[in-house]
């Protein structure tokens, strides 16, 4: 596959949202020392606000590639990311009932991923940037779907 690196790994710590994702990453990241990439999408809406659209949603997955690569190097044999483009794709059909050709191409070339699906079985945790409190366990069969 164009773009994909023999011998190295990339695990996803994914799910819905307040699943325990990124606390998960960031003690597997200190723990055993490898490189990681946080949820980019918190960290774009972060910065513009949390209004969105269905093209936002193609600009935020291009920038969470590009985040990725800077964050976790192709030459690294090993590294973490919190959540990856099965997200992006999930909100997208869900937030929108459809989802750009460009981002689907995108997430199928990440076939090489290995999932740590977190289950949504802890306390949610209210933050101004979740949306789908009553919905996870929704959302977390989604996910078990897309990475199957």
């Amino acid at each position: 596959m164009t773009g994909q690196v023999e011998n190295r790994v990339r695990v996803v710590v994914t799910g819905p949202e307040s699943s325990g994702k990124t606390t998960l990453t960031l003690e597997l990241a200190e723990r055993l020392n490898i490189p990681f990439a946080l949820e980019y999408s918190r960290i774009y809406i972060e910065e513009h606000g949390p209004e969105y659209e269905y093209d936002t949603l193609l600009t935020m997955a291009r920038e969470h590639l590009v985040y990725q690569r800077e964050q976790v190097p192709d030459a690294a044999p090993i590294g973490l990311f919190d959540t990856d483009l099965t997200n992006y794709k999930i909100w997208c059909q869900e937030a929108f009932g459809r989802c750009h050709d460009e981002l689907l191409k995108w997430e199928e070339a990440e076939a090489d991923h290995v999932y740590l699906l977190c289950a949504p079985d802890i306390e949610w945790e209210s933050d101004p940037l979740r949306e789908h409190e009553g919905q996870r366990d929704y959302l977390f069969e989604l996910h078990v779907q897309e990475i199957q």
